[in-house]
């Protein structure tokens, strides 16, 4: 019985270990950035089980799904801000399609303008 339970333990370890070393780059213009030209913006995300971890703003993601097809993760915010006066409440899903590269990046934040709730294509590529 004991050897068993190590045997589960470490296909379990290994298993984890093979996501968590997942790293990808995603590359996507955004029509409504404040770059002047709309230069693409070049974001890395590290799967880091049970988060998604995007590098560049070091926002955390849930992850929701991660197998061979695909990862699909979630942020949320229901509170007032530091420095703000009003609530912030919405949603972010990062989609990345693992056998394609297809890239999306969805949000609905209350109070924004529509441009800023549009969704944002690209490609990504696994590091």
């Amino acid at each position: 019985m004991k050897r068993w339970m190590f045997v589960a333990v470490a296909f379990f370890a290994c298993a984890t270990s093979v996501h968590a070393a997942e790293k990808w780059t995603e590359t996507w213009t955004c029509t409504h950035s404040s770059a002047p030209d709309n230069r693409p913006t070049v974001t890395r995300f590290e799967v880091s089980p049970p988060n998604l971890i995007e590098a560049n703003f070091h926002q955390t993601y849930r992850i929701e799904e991660n197998n061979d097809y695909g990862i699909v993760a979630t942020s949320s915010i229901s509170k007032i801000e530091q420095g703000h006066k009003e609530p912030t409440v919405g949603a972010v899903s990062i989609i990345i399609n693992k056998k394609t590269g297809e890239f999306w990046w969805v949000s609905a934040i209350a109070g924004q303008p529509a441009a800023v709730n549009q969704p944002v294509q690209g490609k990504c590529i696994k590091d």
